[in-house]
């Protein structure tokens, strides 16, 4: 079986082959914790761990691979280094800290009874009048999205069904984004509240 090379893997992600992409970020996971450990030698707080860094830096990836162009003559992993550490410095100053435990079923607003996960959904599934009435709250939301970290946004896209159409369920998130399920459900409700922070009141 001949071995592909992280750049051809990629070019096949980015064609839509999730079998490479996978295989990429398999094939990543080196390169990925070593990353995590010189982070964690500049960051001492002990409040987060290596598998932490390492799962977050697979988001970095991930966030890698649709943005990769290999006419520019550099390597897949040189230019994904920039994303890996980039989301592993978001999970250091967002995730040291404590997590104000939010809901699904919290209020955006103190006049809109709509629930948040309400909102976060694909508007092209509703009626042209319901996409009027609703239309400013959506615009509140997309507004938001752009204003909460990268990672935070990759994450509620995919998990809300903003990037194929399909809502995914939390486990089904957290293996697509090799995540624990426990921090599948840290990363959703820290960026649940982010977003909420976004939306005017």
């Amino acid at each position: 079986m001949i071995r592909m090379t992280n750049e051809q893997l990629c070019a096949l992600a980015q064609a839509g082959d999730t079998t490479a992409r996978d295989m990429l970020l398999v094939n990543s996971q080196d390169f990925i914790r070593k990353i995590a450990k010189t982070i964690l030698s500049q960051y001492q707080d002990g409040r987060v761990s290596e598998d932490d860094l390492v799962q977050e830096g697979c988001f970095g990836l991930l966030e890698a691979i649709p943005r990769y162009k290999p006419d520019k003559g550099t390597a897949f992993h040189t230019y994904a280094k920039y994303w890996v550490r980039k989301f592993m410095w978001e999970a250091v100053n967002i995730f040291a800290a404590p997590v104000e435990i939010g809901s699904l079923s919290d209020i955006v607003g103190s006049e809109d009874n709509t629930e948040l996960i309400q909102l976060i959904a694909d508007p092209y599934t509703e009626t042209p009048e319901q996409i009027v009435i609703r239309s400013e709250t959506i615009e509140d939301v997309r507004m938001g999205l752009r204003q909460i970290t990268a990672r935070e946004r990759t994450y509620l896209l995919y998990r809300y069904g903003f990037t194929d159409g399909d809502e995914h369920p939390v486990p089904e998130t957290a293996a697509h984004f090799h995540l624990t399920k426990k921090r599948a459900k840290k990363t959703e409700r820290a960026a649940l509240d982010n977003l909420r922070s976004k939306l005017p009141l």
